[in-house]
């Protein structure tokens, strides 16, 4: 079962000896903050997340995507004479420039590329044609989650041994603040031995086409 903010909290205010809320150096609106934090830490940490499945429209000119959206690692477009979906190579617009100079003014027909323009906006090339404007592109993508933001949310794209992780990075930064460096420390090492144990048990399953492999550097707080 995925745990609340509530209980990571109570469990992080266990560990740096500050159970009181009301009588505490460090606010329960700090620890939330650093809880999400630990949250994204993760999810970019990590290669094969169980991935998120979006519908888009093909349309001439840019498509939004979600502000929320990390990665489209996979597109399918649903053809209109078959009725099956195809795939779609996902590339960036370096790319497409190398393989066609001339993109801009191509002629509109089969797209065969899913183009990522910028931040959030990608571009079918070549440009759909009439029977293709309006079709269905379904995605598989990394997408962040919203902020945990009251007791009762959870950091529920995480696997429960990784949920366990975030009091201890909550607790890092919590003694940091208190200037209890030493302890600190602790924490954050903690932080980091309950990810990296993931990779022994994610490597497995990616390896044999499952999900979750977490990368191997993790020094970067």
């Amino acid at each position: 079962m995925a745990r609340t903010l509530g209980e990571l909290t109570t469990e992080a205010r266990t560990i740096f000896n500050e159970t009181d809320a009301n009588n505490s150096h460090v606010s329960n609106s700090e620890l939330y903050v650093w809880a999400n934090e630990a949250y994204r830490y993760i999810l970019t940490k990590t290669k094969d997340l169980p991935k998120q499945e979006t519908d888009l429209t093909a349309a001439t000119g840019d498509i939004s995507v979600s502000t929320s959206t990390l990665t489209v690692d996979e597109a399918y477009l649903l053809h209109p004479t078959t009725g099956d979906y195809y795939n779609l190579e996902v590339v960036d617009l370096s790319y497409l420039k190398n393989i066609s100079g001339s993109w801009l003014s191509t002629d509109a027909d089969e797209p065969k590329y899913l183009v990522r323009k910028d931040t959030f906006s990608f571009y079918l090339y070549p440009q759909p044609s009439t029977d293709f404007v309006g079709q269905n592109i379904r995605t598989y993508g990394l997408q962040f989650p919203a902020d945990m933001t009251t007791s009762s949310d959870t950091p529920s794209k995480l696997p429960i041994n990784l949920q366990d992780a975030l009091p201890h990075y909550m607790a890092y930064r919590a003694f940091s603040k208190l200037e209890q460096q030493a302890r600190a420390i602790t924490e954050l090492e903690l932080f980091r031995s309950m990810v990296r144990g993931q990779i022994d048990i994610s490597t497995v399953g990616s390896n044999s086409g499952q999900t979750w492999r977490v990368t191997e550097t993790l020094e970067d707080y």
